[in-house]
């Protein structure tokens, strides 16, 4: 299934792609929130169902067979790669999972011909019980690239060559978060600041008006979040001691759309 909604403005494209049976309603409440933020910034939109791995090359697929993450790190790449081929001069990926609950502050700036976001992921201190740490990263949930930028051929290359040499001991992150952050640590990728993930940890804090978890992420992030990912991955699962189930995404959801995420306690949109 593909839906495309057009605005007066056709030089970026925004675009997302899911599962279309069975959509979780907080899922469609984050695809809502992105569409809408498309339409404000008189972005083009376009939404790709499960054709999007019809892209894949036939041996990439066979290696990463049932790890929806890795086959959609290359398919999202495909997908922009066709865009900027067409009449798009950009185009910008955004996760399914992904929330924008303050859209006013969520901005691409022009000067940026890829870009990718940082991800600070809270979970448990193994060594000191009962205390958190924080783990600073880099993610593709939300991602860019101009048309003429050499990065996103080195991406797709790269994202064949790893997947294959894995021969399919590989963990899902291995070609997005896991090869991202440390080609960050080498080399310095442009990152977004304010498209935040949000740890099992946080989630529950969130939804729950604050916390431990969310004083943390705090107190490492420089300003407001006007979207971040709710983790979809380990929806319908417990990690970390938290069970992502469709009531808490449903609050998380509500809590932010309500009142945002700023760097300060206690909530705010501001």
């Amino acid at each position: 299934m593909k839906r495309t909604v057009q605005s007066s403005i056709v030089s970026t494209v925004v675009i997302q792609s899911y599962r279309t049976v069975a959509v979780p309603v907080w899922i469609e409440t984050c695809m809502q929130s992105v569409r809408d933020w498309a339409l404000s910034a008189e972005f083009s939109y376009e939404f790709v169902g499960d054709e999007i791995f019809d892209l894949l090359p036939d041996d990439y697929r066979q290696v990463a067979v049932g790890r929806i993450p890795v086959l959609t790190d290359l398919g999202r790449l495909l997908l922009i790669r066709r865009a900027l081929e067409g009449r798009f001069n950009r185009a910008i990926w955004v996760d399914a999972d992904v929330l924008v609950f303050h859209a006013d502050c969520l901005s691409v700036p022009a000067n940026m011909d890829y870009a990718f976001c940082r991800e600070v992921w809270v979970q448990p201190n193994h060594r000191r019980p009962h205390n958190l740490k924080c783990f600073r990263n880099v993610h593709n949930a939300f991602c860019l690239f101009e048309r003429g930028n050499p990065f996103l051929e080195f991406y797709i290359h790269a994202c064949e060559r790893i997947v294959r040499a894995a021969a399919g001991q590989m963990p899902n992150q291995i070609v997005g978060t896991k090869f991202l952050t440390a080609l960050h640590n080498m080399c310095g990728l442009p990152l977004l600041e304010t498209v935040g993930m949000f740890s099992p940890l946080v989630i529950r804090d969130v939804a729950a008006g604050g916390g431990e978890a969310v004083a943390c992420l705090r107190r490492e992030i420089p300003g407001p979040l006007a979207a971040a990912n709710l983790c979809s991955s380990l929806f319908d699962g417990e990690t970390d001691g938290v069970a992502l189930n469709d009531e808490l995404m449903v609050q998380v959801c509500r809590r932010l759309l309500a009142e945002g995420f700023a760097s300060s306690s206690p909530f705010s949109g501001s």
